[in-house]
């Protein structure tokens, strides 16, 4: 009679093998996990700290890596340099620098104040606070395209602020009425604004007042002009007095025409 299977087999082989097993890898010390665990909670710590300094106001200057030109290093007015024999960092003008705007022959120089300035300045350079009356002789004659030259450019640069009325409520002003923060922008038909002369509003439009930015940069000077002709029309149309509605006086702008 045959032996029974288990008295055949070699010593430690199981008499039944159901399925073959994958090789498993053991698991790793627990200060091992704990370790990978406070890494990966340490590396979100650089996302917090880069998400408060988005909304963060702070004295300190903001940490740059790439520069891009950002800060550099430069001479500021009035420091030393040691470059030159003098030590000064300022330096005199190159003989026979033109002002920027191109040669003389394109107005250079910007010599003209009537025209480039719209107020009267001194031999000395320093600026009187008088301001010319009047349009320029350089321009153009001022007629219905150089009114409505100016109304383009009125409609792009300055309705934003002071609407396309020039009642001083423009998108931009509405706007900021509603987040609290009015800008206050000047009504053109205010008597205040009416008595300034044409070159005070030409100086306005070159330099700013108040809130208002200059716009030299964006308008060129003809341009600037051509908007003081269109806000004198657009003021004419809603403070004209009764004698030039009737027909019997002329306006103002065609008596600046007849002047020049």
């Amino acid at each position: 009679m045959a032996a029974p299977l288990e008295e055949q087999l070699p010593p430690g082989v199981p008499p039944v093998t159901y399925a073959p097993r994958e090789p498993r890898l053991r698991r790793p010390p627990f200060v091992f996990i704990a370790i990978g665990v406070i890494l990966l909670v340490a590396s979100w710590v650089p996302l917090v700290l880069f998400a408060r300094a988005r909304v963060e106001r702070s004295e300190h200057p903001r940490i740059s890596i790439m520069q891009d030109m950002g800060t550099q290093p430069k001479f500021r007015e009035q420091q030393t340099n040691d470059l030159f024999a003098d030590n000064r960092a300022d330096r005199a003008h190159v003989v026979g620098t033109i002002a920027r705007g191109g040669t003389i022959a394109r107005g250079g120089l910007q010599e003209d104040d009537h025209y480039f300035r719209g107020y009267t300045t001194t031999a000395a350079g320093k600026v009187e606070a008088k301001f010319l009356e009047g349009f320029p002789k350089q321009l153009p004659l001022l007629d219905d395209k150089f009114i409505l030259r100016g109304q383009e450019r009125f409609n792009i640069y300055c309705s934003a602020c002071h609407g396309l009325d020039g009642y001083g409520k423009g998108p931009v002003e509405i706007r900021s009425e509603e987040l609290g923060t009015p800008l206050n922008a000047k009504s053109l038909h205010e008597d205040l604004v009416r008595g300034r002369v044409d070159g005070h509003i030409f100086n306005t439009i070159t330099n700013g007042i108040r809130n208002m930015p200059g716009y030299a940069a964006q308008i060129p000077v003809a341009d600037r002009w051509a908007i003081v002709a269109y806000v004198r029309a657009l003021q004419l149309s809603q403070n004209a007095p009764p004698s030039v509605v009737a027909g019997l006086e002329t306006p103002a702008t065609d008596k600046a025409q007849a002047s020049r």
